[in-house]
């Protein structure tokens, strides 16, 4: 009897057993599949790990704005520490030599005289066009010397024509007193010296210009191949760049997923195709920022090349810097007209109390190499434009003194003929 009971009492136990293990095992299974894929619970999700995919496109468009209507540059005057990051965000400038490199943007034609961040501002500050610039001033200043040169010579025409009478008169004079020679050499002077003169004024504006004109172009020709470097350094680095971090961003996307690390994955996807540390970024850098870092800078002259890939932008802005420099280029020696008067006769034409001032450009040259700047063989823009000014307007005074000494050496040979 206790046996039959018995029996029926085990069985009925383990039944309730099998049926509870059969009731939790799958709670037990959910649990840990929930942990295994690190998937939060309600009480857990309160999304401040996980990347905000539309803060992120803020920062990238803020990022895009500032590169766009940014009216600021930090660290300008000297390298100031942050200032290359603050002004470059994510473009690598936190490195070593970064502060240093934001800086020599804008001190160096070549790494594109930067004035602001901003490329509105920027354009503004130099017309974004300084090749054209230069050129436009190049040729006003070969119209000037052409103009200049023919008032010249029709000056010394009307001059011969005016005298012309009065030689003939001194002549006939000479002539009664016997003095064939001396009438033949006063006739010749009124005719053949103002034709000379008028001839020379011409020949020596038309030498000027033709002279700048090959100098110019010769270095323009002779800057091509920097400025071909130079877009050929942004295209190839980046296109390095680009598929690096697309590169990376792939591999960390699916090294996270393959952990089972689903917040790391989003975090990685939405930083990399949608922040300014990301694709976006990169592209504005690339583009309409400055350029990328790509390692530390030690030594600006043989790091920069190494460790910086310009951008777009950059390369454009050092292209027309550079081939501004070059149609600033000068002969050897210019012709100008009317520059070989004698200089007793030019100091006579100075009136009393007044006294020649240095040469405008040696002034310049020494306040731009007194400046400390790095490119201290290049002036800044403002220096460069008063130099030139200073140059056009001191060559038109030396033209002006000459042409007066002359006026008074060819009336000391007429007074000597009459008498």
């Amino acid at each position: 009897m206790l046996s039959t009971f018995r029996t029926p009492l085990a069985a009925g136990a383990v039944a309730v057993i099998g049926a509870a293990a059969v009731i939790t095992a799958p709670l037990d299974t959910a649990a840990r599949l929930r942990a295994a894929l690190a998937v939060p619970s309600s009480a857990q999700v309160a999304m401040t790990a996980w990347q905000n995919p539309i803060v992120a496109l803020l920062d990238s468009g803020e990022m895009a704005e500032n590169y766009v209507f940014g009216g600021y540059y930090n660290g300008g005057d000297a390298p100031t520490p942050g200032a290359g990051e603050a002004n470059w965000p994510s473009a690598g400038f936190d490195q070593a030599g970064g502060d240093v490199l934001n800086y020599l943007l804008t001190q160096k034609p070549e790494l594109g005289n930067y004035f602001y961040v901003g490329f509105v501002e920027n354009f503004a500050a130099e017309a974004y066009l300084p090749a054209v610039q230069q050129q436009l001033i190049n040729v006003a200043d070969y119209v000037s010397v052409v103009l200049s040169g023919l008032n010249l010579g029709a000056r010394e025409l009307a001059t011969g024509v005016w005298d012309l009478p009065s030689a003939v008169t001194d002549a006939i004079q000479l002539v009664v007193q016997g003095q064939f020679a001396e009438a033949l050499t006063v006739i010749g002077d009124a005719v053949i010296l103002p034709i000379a003169a008028a001839g020379e004024s011409v020949i020596a504006a038309a030498t000027y210009v033709l002279n700048n004109v090959v100098v110019r172009a010769g270095a323009v020709i002779a800057a091509l191949p920097q400025i071909l470097t130079t877009f050929a350094g942004w295209a190839v680095g980046s296109a390095s760049i680009l598929v690096q971090q697309t590169a990376a961003i792939i591999t960390g996307v699916v090294s996270s997923l393959s952990a089972l690390n689903v917040e790391d994955a989003w975090n990685i996807a939405v930083d990399g195709l949608l922040g300014p540390s990301g694709v976006p970024g990169t592209l504005l850098n690339l583009i309409t920022g400055a350029g990328e870092q790509t390692g530390p800078i030690i030594n600006p002259a043989t790091d920069i090349p190494a460790n910086f890939v310009p951008s777009f932008r950059t390369s454009l802005q050092a292209a027309q810097w550079t081939v501004r420099g070059a149609l600033q280029a000068e002969p050897a020696t210019e012709v100008l007209p009317r520059q070989e008067a004698p200089a007793a006769a030019v100091v006579s034409e100075i009136p009393a109390g007044e006294s020649e001032s240095p040469a405008p450009v040696e002034a310049a040259d020494t306040a731009g190499t007194a400046s400390g700047s790095p490119d201290a063989g290049a002036p800044a823009p403002a220096i460069r434009e008063g130099t030139r000014r200073a140059a056009v307007a001191d060559r038109a005074d030396r033209s002006g003194r000459a042409d007066r000494a002359d006026r008074s050496a060819r009336s000391a040979r007429s007074d000597r003929g009459r008498s």
